[in-house]
């Protein structure tokens, strides 16, 4: 009888250890992919090299060099897919919203749906803080350029100080985008754009602390200015070449 009890002590243990061991691999911070120099950092410790299949912990700033780039899981949540000369301190110990802070540089991010209870994301800049339930976007956060594209789905963006001015783009670039919802007939293209023209000539501005953004648009921030407006076409390229690096693993994404 005791041998037997000991046996089913030994099984229930070998199921915990492997229900943890799944829990751990579901909720870890792994890089899945990398090239050129990419190393993190720890309070005050050195810096030290990683690489692809690296586990990484659960606080910590990730790095790229010059030539460096990764495409990181952040646990099942989604991926990031941080671009050269970029640095970002990922936070997700226990307890904790999962949260990055984008020092600097161009990092892409492919979130899934949030349901529910679940935790969201933030993403904090030196401009805004950004909430996430689900969408796919690009920040970034250099010293001459500032701003967030829009691939997919909603974000909202929030400054903790004050208000944002916030502008929208002339009514031509507004309309470049009115245009690509199939408005493709010339003749019928010249005589809506000249009943838009009329309805938008003044530039609106509003002053808010908190906006939302949406799909195929982006923001520009220029201290507490944010210009509104469709994505330009160097946002897009930027898009377009950190979802081709990271497209294997962004496919994976349900959002």
């Amino acid at each position: 009888m005791h041998h037997i009890n000991f046996k089913l002590i030994q099984i229930f243990c070998f199921i915990g250890i492997f229900a943890s061991g799944s829990s751990f691999a579901a909720e870890s911070i792994e890089i899945v992919r990398s090239s050129g120099k990419v190393a993190i950092k720890q309070d005050d410790q050195k810096e030290r090299t990683v690489g692809s299949k690296s586990i990484l912990p659960t606080r910590h700033t990730l790095v790229t060099g010059p030539n460096g780039r990764a495409v990181v899981r952040v646990g099942e949540a989604g991926y990031i897919v941080v671009e050269k000369n970029s640095t970002i301190e990922i936070d997700r110990a226990k307890g904790h919203v999962n949260f990055f802070r984008q020092v600097t540089g161009m990092i892409y991010y492919a979130v899934k749906a949030i349901k529910g209870d679940q935790r969201k994301f933030e993403v904090r800049t030196s401009t805004a803080t950004i909430g996430i339930r689900g969408t796919r976007f690009l920040v970034a956060d250099m010293p001459d350029r500032n701003e967030i594209g829009m691939r997919k789905g909603l974000i909202s963006v929030t400054n903790p100080d004050k208000d944002f001015e916030i502008h929208r783009k002339a009514e031509q670039d507004e309309f470049e985008a009115f245009k690509q919802e199939g408005k493709d007939a010339i003749a019928e293209e010249n005589r809506n754009f000249e009943e838009y023209k009329a309805k938008s000539e003044r530039e609106f501005v509003e002053y808010k602390r908190e906006f939302t953004l949406e799909a195929n648009r982006m923001v520009s921030f220029d201290g507490q200015r944010v210009d509104d407006r469709p994505l330009s076409g160097e946002t897009q390229k930027d898009m377009e070449t950190l979802e081709a690096y990271g497209k294997e693993w962004l496919d994976k994404v349900s959002d």
